[in-house]
């Protein structure tokens, strides 16, 4: 599909008069889509690796283009750190890779120091390969092929496969769902256990209940006595969910548990919709 698009392409330079292919110019374009659009996989960095060699770009050349994507975006943490991913990851030549230090140091400043960095892309590459993971699904009996393109070792490769498995090999977006389902049942169930506990301890008139004596039915409160007291709350400090987050990219949200942020927002985190960075997402509340 690559080669018959940028066969298109080069037919439609000809037939217009262009003196030659511009290529250049092409990347230059490629590499600011790329870099915006597409989510790090073992397939994103496998293809345009093909492109390039393809197209016969240099790899000077293609990293010219790829910082041109970072200066056009200069705000964006999620490019930048895309475009410092790919480079490691695609680029054979050292001086394509040098031209990468000033996007090192601003990402150093970002994360806060150049080991952050490193850590950052790791969690990217062990993110991206995890979703590798879950999209084969079930049934699988080796490793998911893609590890060894992402930069990984076999043994930390070894360790996403299995806790992928146990897991249910679920992407992080049906992760992220059931989270969000595990989070409000367990709201209801702490809601249940304090109306019942309020329900045995007191009565409707304030008093404490002694459960060795008999109580008036008539004075015990009830579910519907709760439920008319909540309707008629106006305190607007109602409980939201502290663990939301909404992409400013495409408005993806999702709710992360108290306690479940390391695993599902690391540095690394990218947008399962849009692939946008963590940077891009915002505390929002929603109403449990």
């Amino acid at each position: 599909e690559m080669e018959a698009t940028y066969k298109d392409y080069r037919k439609k330079l000809w037939f217009n008069g262009a003196p030659s292919y511009i290529n250049s110019q092409l990347v230059k374009r490629l590499a600011v889509a790329y870099c915006r659009e597409v989510s790090v996989t073992p397939k994103s960095v496998s293809s345009l690796a093909y492109l390039l060699n393809m197209m016969k770009i240099p790899d000077d050349e293609a990293a010219d283009s790829f910082v041109t994507a970072c200066r056009e975006n200069p705000n964006s943490m999620a490019i930048a750190s895309k475009v410092l991913f790919y480079s490691d990851h695609v680029f054979k030549a050292d001086s394509a890779k040098k031209k990468m230090s000033p996007l090192i140091k601003q990402l150093s400043l970002m994360f806060g120091g150049v080991e952050e960095v490193q850590q950052q892309q790791k969690e990217m590459a062990e993110s991206a390969y995890r979703d590798a993971v879950a999209e084969v699904g079930p049934g699988q009996t080796k490793l998911t092929e893609g590890w060894k393109v992402l930069g990984l070792d076999k043994g930390t490769a070894t360790s996403i496969f299995e806790e992928t498995k146990k897991l249910g090999f679920l992407s992080r977006q049906e992760l992220f769902e059931k989270d969000e389902k595990d989070m409000k049942a367990a709201a209801r169930a702490e809601e249940q256990a304090i109306r019942e506990d309020l329900i045995s301890s007191v009565d409707k008139d304030g008093n404490l209940i002694d459960p060795d004596s008999d109580v008036d039915p008539d004075k015990l409160i009830t579910d519907e006595d709760l439920d008319k007291e909540i309707e008629d709350d106006d305190d607007d400090d109602a409980p939201t969910s502290g663990g939301a987050k909404e992409c400013g990219n495409c408005g993806y949200t999702m709710f992360i548990a108290k306690g479940r942020e390391g695993r599902f927002f690391s540095s690394g985190f990218t947008c399962p919709q849009c692939g946008a960075g963590r940077d891009q997402f915002k505390d929002i509340e929603v109403d449990l």
